[in-house]
């Protein structure tokens, strides 16, 4: 090689020649049946192992965030919005009825809410979609709703003063969201910009909770560095394995007159490769289509069109439900749960292939070769 000295040279070429040849990659000098078969015999059930390895571990990756996005992140995301939009008819409902005659008081669609937003929540920690630290930003959460709710109740016990009253429902008002006006009719909700130790509202609470699982489906739903150097891993091998396969083959049918059956059925696990390959894309797919989902339609649901859809009374219409079922059929038309149930497949197949390609050269080696036994060397 130029630039190098000559025994430099020599060595890289010498280790670049012993490379292809236990890559498969170089033709095999007449007379050398015993070494190629020694080698094949490493290398072959080597790649293999290789090969299906990484491919399982690249598989179950993917796989595994899609039942993470389908089972628990995008539930987990729904009834977040649920219990927010219940928050807020909640307040509505309180304010309709506290400004009315002093007899009325709260009714069973305020209770109900709550109800609601509180079985919510609930649904949101049971989905094992949360980290520690976001399960204790939930439990703060909760634990606002509860107090939330007393001051609101304190409100209604305090009908028959009517500044009381209005003082205890602003000061719910305030713990909801981030307030302008000083005076109950005046007050409504505004924009937040609060984040992270600044949310301090229920609402603020929510919405930070709401972005870090949005982060977390973002993760999920992308392809992911580990399974990418994985699957780049697996497919080299698999490329060196499938040239390693067909040169043995042909050279067992040029030396020895001989079509080997147990490698060609060691050969036959490739072909599901592409079908592999196939499935995954459409794994990917679909956990992208519930991101867009989750982070165009769903974050733009708010109060007022969840509650132009209960006075309709009509299903079809309820925002957040149609949405849900968009994640569900995302995930359902790409067939998710049938891809991720190949996985536990992928590595014995594998060590199955890596087997077969072993005990089949080693049959040829002892067969058709001779191999140089003790009393060769007496």
């Amino acid at each position: 090689m130029r630039g190098l000295p000559a025994d430099t040279g020599q060595r890289l070429r010498r280790a670049v020649a012993l490379l292809r040849r236990y890559l498969c990659l170089a033709p095999v000098p007449e007379g050398d049946t015993p070494a190629f078969l020694r080698e094949r015999l490493v290398v072959l059930p080597l790649l293999a192992v290789i090969a299906f390895g990484t491919l399982s571990l690249s598989y179950a990756g993917v796989h595994g965030d899609s039942a993470r996005v389908s089972r628990h992140t995008g539930p987990a995301l729904v009834d977040l919005t649920r219990a927010e939009v219940s928050l807020a008819q909640a307040q509505q409902e309180a304010e309709s009825a506290l400004s009315g005659p002093a007899l009325v008081g709260l009714d069973q669609n305020y209770r109900g809410l709550i109800t609601r937003t509180t079985q919510n929540l609930n649904k949101v920690a049971q989905a094992r979609a949360l980290s520690a630290a976001q399960r204790q930003s939930l439990q703060v959460v909760s634990g606002l709703v509860i107090d939330y709710n007393d001051y609101v109740g304190r409100a209604d016990r305090s009908r028959a003063d009517p500044t009381l009253s209005s003082a205890y429902l602003l000061y719910a008002l305030s713990m909801l969201c981030e307030t302008t006006g000083d005076t109950l009719p005046t007050a409504r909700c505004t924009e937040s910009t609060a984040r992270g130790y600044e949310a301090t509202t229920i609402q603020d609470r929510i919405d930070s909770l709401e972005r870090s699982l949005r982060s977390d489906l973002d993760d999920e739903a992308g392809w992911g560095t580990g399974p990418m150097v994985l699957a780049a891993v697996s497919g080299a091998a698999f490329v060196l394995l499938a040239i390693g396969l067909v040169r043995t083959l042909n050279f067992l049918r040029i030396r020895f007159r001989l079509l080997s059956l147990p490698l060609a059925a060691a050969a036959l696990p490739l072909l599901t490769l592409p079908v592999l390959v196939w499935g995954t894309v459409q794994a990917h797919q679909g956990q992208a289509a519930v991101r867009r989902t989750v982070e165009g339609d769903l974050a733009a649901v708010n109060a007022v069109s969840a509650a132009d859809a209960k006075d309709t009374g009509s299903a079809a219409t309820d925002p957040i439900g149609a949405l849900e079922q968009r994640i569900e059929d995302s995930m359902h038309r790409v067939h998710s749960d049938g891809w991720a149930s190949v996985t536990g497949f992928v590595l014995p197949v594998g060590l199955l292939s890596a087997g077969t390609t072993g005990w089949a050269l080693l049959a040829y080696r002892r067969d058709y070769v001779r191999v140089p036994g003790r009393e060769d060397f007496q």
